[in-house]
């Protein structure tokens, strides 16, 4: 559907909706009437009302498709669109929509009125006498009639003490939830909660220190949820939660992670610091189970095998997604002792000037030699790295790694190459940055000119304001900026006007074609020209045949890199590089 001001969700003469955009604060109608120019003249007369927005459908039967699919706060019916029994209609039309029904009728019979509000309408109003005022009160009283019922209801089904979902309410939208997710082919994630051994916190400390203790844990546990997350207590010290739209099992992962942090600090009880634990279990619909019980049996099941940790410990039921999670975090402990271990390694790829063939600069990137699993390239690592927040650390190693190989390629003679170092988009989190940066640098003894940080679009796109900030203090410190992957991001032309950068990357997807399909020959050829027209320099990533190079130096393209000249090589082999290319260019000249 687009939400987009005075857009269609189809053409006017269609069987179909038409709508203004919506938001969370808005009132969403769906205005079943024949006629466009009905239609339009009702989105007139609410024209005023900012946060009423109209639907248009023309035809019953997919109005009623609509409404399965999709929730609206009201409907106005014109109730001429429907030649049968409008009453006994009108009751199927309520159920559909769960939500109030105004009929529309072309006169103002006190007896038809008043039978179809006895059928379910939340009103009637006729269309020859009705304006502005008559139609905004009557839709305006509809909906907080409403929000009074939904308010009352939710009232009646919230847990007494924590003020969340009770087991009941909370079965219920499971059940809601995976309905929605079988008709869009969604998942639905499950986490359930054990607190460990709460029965002897009752007996230590009395069961009013235990209801306290509760409903700490719920303020706290609904602090780290989303607003959309359903957070319910499903027993005495057990809680719930529904994750509707999870794309990937490991976004579970990142929510228990929330969730186990809850239990770090000592929840404190008439001045006595109380210590806790508490074992999750995991499971997806619809790889889990299809159905709400089921789910729930599979996650519950999943939390005893929890229960065999020490410490607050989450289990998924799927005996795969149980080996990925130990694996990711067996990784995530490795990586991290081997960054405080000094036992990562930098390897730097070459780049190439494509006219002269001379090596200009270097890409510093960074590997892992794993003792088991080889040489691992960040591919492997990198995902893991963000979650755990060690990118920030890392990125600040590659950094001073690199000016310590810098410094010792000066001291050889090298003095005019370019480092180019990735920042990742985390990195700009540190609120720090400018200043670690500057002061990393600035200890080597480095020159800045001679570095270049490399950010590709999402980096960009973290507070942008901050980040801009950000840039310009450090291309006042000299340092440059090359934006990585230049052609894939939604956003690349804005960025090249308003940002500091001075290099583009074209990336390797558009140079591996470029010599067998035209449109990328076109587009490589646009970028280019597109960069010199801003004074930029451009690289070309991934060359890895002689055609390609050709194809480059021919449309003045300023630097390469790729496997056609070097993979990236370890520190003492890209010396050695740096000498064979350093003997021919003499024996060229000779």
């Amino acid at each position: 559907m687009s939400e987009h001001v005075g857009q269609s969700l189809m053409n006017p003469d269609q069987s179909g909706v038409r709508a203004v955009s919506c938001t969370e604060d808005n009132v969403d109608v769906l205005a079943i009437v024949k006629s466009h120019c009905d239609f339009l003249w009702l989105q007139h007369l609410t024209a005023a009302e900012s946060d009423i927005q109209l639907y248009w459908c023309n035809s019953i039967p997919m109005a009623m498709d609509i409404l399965r699919k999709r929730k609206f706060d009201m409907v106005l019916w014109e109730e001429n669109q429907f030649d049968g029994d409008k009453d006994s209609f009108l009751r199927i039309l309520s159920h559909h929509a769960d939500a109030p029904v105004i009929a529309l009728g072309p006169f103002a019979e006190e007896r038809r009125a008043r039978s179809l509000i006895l059928a379910g309408a939340a009103d009637y109003l006729c269309k020859s006498s009705l304006d502005a005022s008559l139609l905004v009160r009557a839709l305006r009283r509809a909906w907080y009639r409403e929000l009074y019922r939904l308010d009352f209801e939710m009232r009646e089904q919230l847990d007494s003490l924590t003020g969340i979902l009770d087991r009941a309410r909370f079965y219920d939208r499971l059940h809601q939830a995976i309905l929605r997710a079988e008709r869009v082919k969604h998942r639905v994630g499950l986490i359930f909660v054990n607190v460990d051994e709460f029965r002897t916190v009752n007996q230590s400390l009395g069961y009013r220190a235990g209801d306290i203790l509760i409903k700490m844990m719920a303020a706290r546990l609904r602090q780290v949820l989303r607003r959309s997350d359903c957070l319910a207590r499903v027993g005495g010290d057990e809680f719930a939660v529904i994750l509707e739209d999870g794309q990937e099992s490991f976004s579970l992962i990142n929510v228990a992670k929330k969730m186990a942090n809850v239990f770090e600090q000592a929840f404190v009880v008439n001045q006595h610091p109380v210590n806790l634990t508490a074992s999750m279990g995991m499971a997806v619909f619809p790889e889990s189970g299809d159905s709400a019980d089921l789910l729930l049996r599979r996650a519950n099941q999943a939390m005893f095998d929890a229960k065999k940790e020490h410490g607050v410990s989450y289990r998924f039921f799927n005996d795969r997604m149980n080996r990925e999670l130990d694996m990711r975090l067996e990784l995530e402990t490795e990586f991290r002792q081997a960054l405080r271990g000094d036992k990562l390694d930098l390897y730097y790829q070459p780049k190439i000037d494509v006219r002269s063939g001379e090596v200009v600069g270097m890409e510093a990137l960074v590997r892992w030699p794993h003792p088991r699993l080889g040489v691992l390239t960040p591919a492997a690592f990198i995902a893991a790295a963000e979650r755990s927040s060690l990118i920030i650390p890392m990125g600040y190693w590659v950094l001073e790694r690199a000016c310590r190989d810098l410094n010792m390629l000066q001291t050889m003679g090298y003095d005019d190459l370019v480092c180019a170092v990735n920042l990742s988009f985390r990195q700009f989190f540190d609120r720090r940055l400018s200043e670690t940066v500057f002061r990393i640098i600035y200890n080597a003894n480095i020159d800045t000119t001679k570095f270049e940080f490399e950010l590709t679009e999402s980096a960009m796109m973290f507070d942008r304001d901050y980040t801009l900030k950000c840039l310009k203090e450090l291309t006042h410190l000299g340092l440059r900026f090359a934006l990585d992957d230049f052609g894939t991001g939604y956003s690349s032309f804005t960025n090249l006007r308003n940002l500091p950068i001075s290099t583009v990357k074209i990336d390797k997807s558009f140079i591996e074609n470029v010599c067998t399909i035209a449109e990328d020959a076109t587009l490589v050829s646009g970028m280019i020209s597109l960069a010199h027209s801003l004074s930029m320099t451009v690289v070309a990533e991934g060359v890895e045949k002689p055609e390609q190079l050709e194809f480059l130096r021919q449309h003045n393209c300023d630097q390469a890199q790729g496997y056609w000249f070097a993979r990236p090589l370890p520190f003492h082999e890209f010396c050695d590089f740096l000498q064979v290319a350093g003997d021919l260019r003499r024996l060229r000249k000779q």
